[in-house]
């Protein structure tokens, strides 16, 4: 089987040697790079399985390289991941508004950093599944099925399409998706930086999924 080849960004090289060292004892095949610029290169080259970028970086930053991943048909499918030192919440609604698929804060445990990998790869071989059996409609529980895990299938699936949600407690919610990165979103009508964080927390209630 073919080792899954993941790309590490970040211009402090003492992280990426780590990092590096920890992959590659773990069977993956790892690119580095160490600004934007330089890694939507090797991602255009090398056409990694997943990425893990910072955001401050010199030249093109995490954010704008997200964006450029996202906007390439042939790209966005990739799974991104913001390895970072800004914890600011309106910084995870910005990752995700850009598509990125987890949003991890340094430092980060090589456990979590692990996890965080195979968890996304796993959820790019389900969404492929699902692409392949032209599954166009799917709904379950918020508690075994998280917004973070619909949201990942939808962006590396490459689908337009919808989650609406609901609470025991009667609060509606809805996600809409666009190019692999989140449209537009609503709360009992309020469409809210506020209303988005809350849909993102939201671990019980009912969800149907569907995508064109």
């Amino acid at each position: 089987m073919a080792k899954y080849k993941v790309l590490i960004v970040d211009d402090e090289p003492n992280i990426v040697k780590i990092m590096e060292f920890e992959l590659k004892k773990n069977g993956y095949e790892v690119f580095t790079a160490a600004d934007g610029e330089e890694a939507l290169w090797v991602t255009e080259r090398d056409r990694p399985d997943l990425i893990i970028s910072d955001i401050m970086m010199p030249r093109m930053d995490g954010y704008e390289f997200c964006r450029k991943v996202k906007q390439n048909p042939e790209l966005r499918g990739i799974p991104f991941l913001f390895l970072t030192a800004k914890t600011g919440s309106e910084n995870r609604i910005q990752g995700y508004l850009l598509g990125a698929a987890k949003y991890i804060t340094k430092p980060c445990n090589r456990q979590e950093l692990l996890k965080a990998i195979d968890m996304r790869l796993n959820l790019a071989e389900k969404a492929k599944q699902l692409f392949a059996q032209k599954a166009k409609r799917f709904q379950g529980d918020l508690s075994i099925i998280s917004v973070f895990s619909l949201l990942d299938m939808f962006f590396i699936g490459g689908w337009n399409g919808s989650i609406e949600m609901s609470t025991p407690d009667g609060h509606q919610g809805k996600i809409e998706v666009k190019d692999s990165v989140i449209s537009s979103w609503s709360l009992d009508g309020s469409n809210s930086e506020g209303a988005l964080q809350s849909l993102l927390s939201w671990n019980q209630g009912s969800f149907v999924a569907e995508h064109e």
